[in-house]
């Protein structure tokens, strides 16, 4: 069996041919090493490239998280500007509440909130925003930003292709590291942001209950009879006296104002005439409901100019002074009872 090739060599003249013989195996081991060093030299410009790819990526991520960072300080610094914002509304609430009687003692919590159904005060408890919602002191060790965090970190994890034991390759890479110190700029503005929206719905909420409070007090004091509903003068006063007819000592549950016939009589607060017509003793007689347990009572007159079921406002005519029902002269009897029981008409009446 030949084990060798024989190359020839041909001269162009006359020179003799030369012959080489080259064993076998040092022609198939040259020939494997051929396909080796094509084969590395693929591998090797698959790799160069690819580097090179990853460079040109990792420039653009480098610049892209520069970026990103620039953008979270800014947005970090106009969160802080939205947080001094918020303080100062909170306090603008704060203020109002102590304006408008909200603000109580808040030792005393227990009474407010046995009484605030019948007072119609909100109890502070429930306008009272957590000042710590717009403090940011020791957020390291806040577990809602620690747990932020540690999302923040996972998903950066996901995205560069590293293992679970990201905790330790993260330090391999500078591009790596660079990202996970941005996952603490992210998860401080996702915590903030957190904050402060809570702080906003919260205020919203208080400034809400504040609004519908002032327009409750707005429309107790629309209800409250707080003028004389006729020009005269007062004849009789509240409280015991000798009744005109019987001459036997009663209860006189309003007061009398004597005016000329055909005075004009006022509604003095709104609300919705529940009579309006004749009534034993009282003659022509009107009654008025102004909500909140407040009725007011209108007796003697001469006409009524209102009808049951009438919505009628503070100033509305409602009546002319008369001498009808059981009367000595023309004049108005006004009564206010408050839950069914007559009250002294005076402690109401701010012009008089």
């Amino acid at each position: 069996m030949d084990h060798y090739y024989t190359v020839m060599i041909i001269p162009d003249n006359d020179k003799k041919v030369k012959s080489i013989k080259v064993p076998k195996i040092i022609i198939r081991l040259a020939s494997f090493i051929s396909v080796l060093l094509l084969f590395l030299i693929g591998i090797l410009s698959y790799d160069y490239w690819k580097i090179l790819n990853q460079v040109y990526e990792n420039k653009h991520l480098t610049l892209e998280n520069r970026q990103l960072k620039e953008q979270i300080q800014l947005f970090q610094l106009k969160m802080n500007t939205l947080s001094e914002d918020l303080k100062r509304i909170n306090t603008f609430e704060q203020k109002l509440r102590v304006i408008t009687g909200l603000e109580t003692n808040q030792d005393n919590d227990e009474e407010i909130e046995d009484s605030a159904e019948d007072k119609k005060v909100i109890p502070t408890s429930t306008f009272k925003v957590q000042e710590d919602f717009l403090k940011f002191d020791n957020i390291q060790i806040n577990p809602d930003y620690r747990e932020l965090k540690s999302n923040y970190e996972k998903k950066i994890a996901v995205t560069l292709g590293l293992k679970k034991s990201y905790t330790i390759t993260k330090e391999w890479s500078e591009l790596a590291r660079r990202s996970f110190i941005l996952s603490s700029d992210y998860a401080l503005f996702d915590f903030k942001y957190n904050k402060l929206k809570k702080a906003v719905s919260e205020i919203e909420v208080n400034i809400h209950k504040l609004d519908q409070h002032l327009l409750d007090q707005s429309s107790l004091m629309n209800s409250t009879p707080t003028i004389l509903p006729t020009n005269g003068w007062i004849t009789s006063y509240f409280g015991e006296r000798i009744s005109p007819y019987n001459k036997l000592l009663r209860m006189h549950e309003g007061i009398d104002v004597g005016a000329t016939p055909g005075t004009p009589i006022i509604a003095p607060a709104d609300g919705i005439v529940v009579f309006s017509g004749k009534k034993a003793g009282f003659g022509n007689f009107v009654q008025i409901d102004h909500g909140y347990g407040i009725e007011t009572l209108f007796a003697h007159s001469r006409k009524l100019y209102v009808k049951s079921g009438q919505k009628v406002t503070r100033g509305t005519l409602i009546a002319g002074v008369g001498n009808s029902g059981h009367s000595t002269g023309p004049h108005l009897h006004y009564e206010v009872r408050v839950n069914g029981i007559a009250v002294d008409p005076i402690y109401f009446i701010l012009d008089n």
